[in-house]
């Protein structure tokens, strides 16, 4: 139970517990009653999924799991003494994660009420004295743009959920927030691997967390083992009916990311399933897109179909200016496979944790190719 007297959703009684955002509700207790019929009392779900039309699925985790992955963060970080800010949602794993570290450390966890708001959240973090947070890329960005300072007592900021680009760490550092880089997915309770706050803002090389054994694949995709590993997975079926796959524990765990790896330091390099083709070669549409920000902060590069190329490269983002002058000084150099054929003023969909939607995204473009502006150098 955390220092705060409110306990885990999981603690309020021994059946399983799924955690799922409020448009997900009705399934969530459909989910769980499901669970309970197959006899499965100690178990935690996370849904993962559904916001974007899919099908809801979740991630299984028992208790003990749980506690391992927490304790194991706390190991990491040193983080055993100081309270901790919540501003995520409780029913995403990043968040319960916080009330489970603190719980575990006997600290408090003081949380962010109502929408994210960048001000709010650095007051709450001044007033209460918390040490510790997590946060995803969005709210980095947002705390920047804001240039809002950090409080002193401010000892590190997890950042989960994807990648917050060097220039935007750099300028978090420099606002006094100790942000730090991890790699994680639901499958390993949060974290897999995390830099640390005494050391200059980075985002490869990260330290894997003690618990946790990770290896490559024959492909370069990581791979991990651990008592701290998900139990199984619930798959919600196109006819509405629930599947329940389980893992052996003694199972490796298979992601879909591409890793390179030196002893205990892993760097993420990118998704196996991202590369296209243009024009017979393969594309990293995320490379092309980390070069692009240097230019044009939170532009996303994605690709769509082309009828002589077979696919051509789009850069998106709120400010056209930026990202024609960025893809224009890209493609002056960047071979003709890898240049941005055009690009598409818009707001970046994001999901409710604040996460780029990518199935959104695909089809706004495919949905309005009219607002697509073609740059100087076509496929």
């Amino acid at each position: 139970m955390p220092a705060t007297g409110t306990p885990m959703p999981w603690e309020q009684n021994a059946g399983p517990c799924v955690m799922a955002p409020p448009h997900l509700s009705e399934w969530a207790q459909r989910a769980a009653a499901f669970l309970e019929r197959q006899g499965v009392e100690d178990l935690v779900a996370f849904a993962t999924s559904g916001s974007s039309g899919s099908p809801p699925k979740a991630v299984l985790f028992t208790r003990q799991a749980l506690n391992i992955c927490a304790r194991g963060a706390l190991e990491h970080l040193h983080a055993e003494r100081g309270d901790w800010c919540c501003p995520l949602p409780v029913w995403h794993v990043g968040g319960a994660m916080i009330y489970l570290r603190a719980g575990l450390a006997g600290t408090a966890v003081h949380t962010l009420e109502g929408k994210w708001n960048p001000h709010a959240y650095a007051d709450l973090m001044k007033t209460s004295g918390a040490c510790w947070s997590s946060l995803v890329p969005t709210q980095v960005v947002d705390l920047v743009n804001e240039a809002i300072q950090a409080p002193p007592a401010v000892r590190c900021i997890i950042v989960g959920g994807g990648a917050l680009d060097m220039e935007t760490g750099r300028r978090a550092r420099s606002l006094g927030w100790p942000v730090v880089q991890s790699y994680g997915m639901t499958e390993s309770g949060s974290q897999l691997a995390t830099a640390f706050p005494n050391e200059p803002y980075h985002t490869d090389r990260l330290s894997i967390l003690p618990h946790w054994e990770v290896a490559a694949d024959s492909l370069g995709r990581a791979r991990f083992q651990g008592e701290g590993k998900l139990c199984g997975r619930l798959l919600t079926q196109d006819n509405g009916e629930f599947l329940l796959e389980h893992v052996p524990s003694r199972d490796w765990w298979t992601t879909c990311d591409l890793v390179r790896l030196e002893g205990r330091f892993l760097t993420f390099l990118r998704r196996a399933d991202r590369l296209v083709k243009i024009l017979g070669e393969l594309v990293d549409p995320d490379a092309v897109q980390e070069a692009l920000r240097h230019r044009a902060p939170g532009a996303v590069v994605e690709a769509v179909p082309h009828p002589r190329a077979g696919a051509e490269l789009v850069a998106c983002g709120p400010s056209a200016a930026r990202l024609k002058e960025a893809s224009r000084k890209w493609n002056e150099t960047a071979p003709g496979p890898q240049r941005i054929g055009s690009i598409m003023e818009t707001p970046i969909p994001l999901t409710i944790m604040g996460k780029l939607d990518r199935i959104a995204l695909r089809a706004m473009l495919r949905q309005h190719p009219e607002k697509r502006e073609r740059m100087d150098f076509p496929c």
